[in-house]
């Protein structure tokens, strides 16, 4: 089925209350995820290529030890197999959009790290 509606797509609980939603393509995947007030997604790795945009909110996002404030319109590209991690930073809401190649299915576990 090529169109669908976020309103209409199962909404997965990922980590630390925050949310995920997937579409997925043969070679794609596109992530939309909602993080609360102070959320972290711990340092983790994927065999997949991540585009990330900071659609709301602000998150303090680390790859392989290099540490950025993203605020909305803010992109960042993680390499495969890079350490990564997001937090947000303020006492507002985050939401943001991943694009994954190949396509990652959500609900694969992440490797997490001690990093």
């Amino acid at each position: 089925m090529p169109f669908y509606e976020l309103k209409d797509i199962q909404e997965i609980p990922l980590v630390s209350g925050v949310t995920i939603k997937a579409v997925y393509g043969d070679n794609v995947s596109v992530s939309f995820l909602q993080f609360p007030a102070y959320a972290t997604i711990p340092p983790h790795t994927h065999p997949n290529e991540q585009i990330g945009i900071v659609t709301e909110g602000t998150l303090q996002y680390t790859i392989n030890g290099d540490s950025r404030r993203c605020s909305a319109g803010s992109a960042f590209v993680i390499p495969p197999n890079a350490v990564h991690s997001a937090r947000v930073v303020s006492d507002k809401p985050a939401k943001m959009i991943d694009v994954f190649t190949p396509s990652r299915n959500i609900m694969e576990p992440l490797s997490y790290t001690e990093r």
